[in-house]
């Protein structure tokens, strides 16, 4: 219900991570803010008039499928604070590594956000955050590779997961869903059109650096309380 001016909202945030060898500086942001993040999460939002029921995070860290042999990890949705040690572990574990040379599976990863089992209430949030220094390649680019997934959609279907049209047939909603992407300039990721996306560009190949952790509080809590 709405009190005092205030929209509850259970949210879901999954965040997707470059893992390769070039992005310590974000990943190791993350690690350290990771105790304090529901609380600043929850203080954010509630100066911006939501107030969060119930908190969830899943983790997605992508590589390349043609050159690392761990190139998509994913871990189950936490909620906060519940599950916060289980939470930071799985941060923990996170090793920046591998990749070769740009660009990565990051499109891969997006597809397996969008599959995430979200909540559905009518003034909830299901939000995607993805990180990378580094172009994304093609959908189906690795497709030769042993480990790529044989039901990853093209680019086509990808588009369709997001502009919900089978939405009965999944948990991603339209009027729900957020995009957040920190990504560089010239990227696929600053071409793309997609509604309720919200981008940030960021350097090449420098590991998000130049990203502190209030700012990524910042825009989670824009494209979450957008309407």
């Amino acid at each position: 219900m709405d009190f005092n001016g205030q929209t509850d909202r259970n949210v879901d945030i999954v965040f997707c991570i470059d893992g390769t060898g070039s992005m310590s500086g974000v990943i190791d942001t993350i690690k350290s803010h990771a105790r304090r993040f529901q609380q600043d999460l929850t203080e954010a939002l509630i100066d911006a008039k939501s107030n969060i029921t119930s908190l969830r995070v899943r983790l997605i860290t992508f590589r390349d499928y043609g050159v690392d042999s761990d190139p998509m990890e994913q871990t189950r949705f936490f909620e906060l604070p519940a599950d916060q040690a289980e939470f930071e572990s799985a941060l923990a574990k996170i090793d920046a590594h591998g990749g070769g040379d740009a660009p990565e599976n990051g499109f891969e990863a997006l597809y397996y956000a969008m599959k995430s089992e979200f909540v559905t209430g009518p003034k909830d949030r299901q939000i995607i955050v993805l990180f990378t220094d580094a172009d994304a390649l093609d959908l189906g680019a690795r497709r030769d590779s042993p480990s790529y997934p044989s039901d990853m959609v093209d680019r086509e279907g990808l588009d369709t997961m997001w502009v919900c049209k089978d939405s009965q047939d999944g948990y991603l909603r339209e009027r729900l869903k957020r995009l957040v992407v920190f990504a560089p300039v010239g990227t696929k990721y600053a071409n793309l059109v997609w509604n309720r996306y919200q981008y940030t560009p960021v350097e090449s190949g420098e590991g998000l650096k130049e990203i502190d952790f209030a700012e990524i509080i910042k825009s989670i809590v824009k494209s979450a309380t957008a309407v």
